[in-house]
């Protein structure tokens, strides 16, 4: 019995990397066919049962976890056309957030740097709480805004975007305060529930955010929807260098996506 464990043991240790860089290979063609922000979905659905297999051969695999829950973001953003495809798909992302987050078995009363501390060391923690909260940020858009106050979705996505910054704010080019940033400009400042958002944090979340990666159309965007009420000359130049600058090869869908969203912002203002 125990040789047969052993053997057990040593076949997931071989197989859940193997699975793991599988889907890399798929992730990384996601793109394949896409036409403009809108992707096909045969790779990143490859991508993500390849990730599915690794984790069911070693489930501690919390690279295969992180990896999925990124992949369930790309097909939800980019590739389901309906919002009940986008329900679907971010249902399924979030219950494979809540199983990758117990693997780091933080307190649930740990303030957020006592979170970052605890897990800094361990590899894919940052991308784990980082990806979870840009699901729950998505399932709040597929669900609406009555269905994200009652399961605590924007309290939850600041804490775990919070968490991911603590760790490395540099993660997917200051993808953590680009999440702060637009969660503070998009949630209704509602006085015992939401009354920490913030315009003035979303300014200064999203500007830490451009000086990660100065080209993120993505962060663009979200920062020229931000500053318009006080800067519109500024948000249309942001908006215009969207569509001037070319999209890089590895974020070809998101970059276009993006491009997509300034040019109907800047049809929307006249500009």
């Amino acid at each position: 019995m125990r040789k047969l464990l052993v053997v057990l043991s040593l076949f997931a240790a071989t197989t859940a990397p193997a699975q793991v860089a599988e889907g890399d290979q798929h992730y990384a063609l996601r793109a394949e066919g896409h036409v403009g922000g809108h992707a096909k979905p045969a790779q990143i659905d490859a991508a993500i049962a390849a990730y599915q297999r690794a984790i069911s051969a070693n489930g501690r695999d919390l690279e295969a976890r992180w990896k999925l829950l990124r992949a369930y973001r790309f097909k939800g953003a980019y590739v389901a056309s309906t919002n009940d495809e986008k329900k679907k798909v971010y249902a399924e992302a979030k219950k494979a957030g809540e199983e990758a987050l117990a693997l780091l078995h933080v307190a649930p009363k740990a303030t957020e740097k006592q979170a970052a501390d605890a897990v800094r060391t361990i590899p894919g923690a940052g991308e784990t709480f980082l990806w979870d909260a840009v699901n729950w940020g998505e399932w709040a858009l597929a669900y609406g805004k009555m269905a994200a106050a009652r399961e605590g979705a924007a309290d939850r996505i600041k804490r775990e975007a919070t968490i991911a910054m603590l760790i490395d704010p540099k993660l997917e080019g200051g993808a953590p305060s680009r999440v702060l940033g637009r969660l503070h400009d998009q949630t209704p400042h509602i006085p015992f529930m939401t009354g920490w958002a913030s315009e003035k944090e979303a300014v200064r979340f999203l500007e830490e955010s451009l000086k990660y990666d100065p080209t993120n159309k993505i962060t663009k965007v979200f920062l020229a929807e931000a500053i318009a009420g006080d800067d519109k000359p500024r948000a249309v130049r942001l908006l215009k260098e969207c569509l001037a600058a070319p999209n890089p090869p590895e974020y070809e869908v998101e970059q276009a996506a993006a491009t997509e969203d300034a040019r109907a912002l800047l049809k929307k203002w006249g500009s």
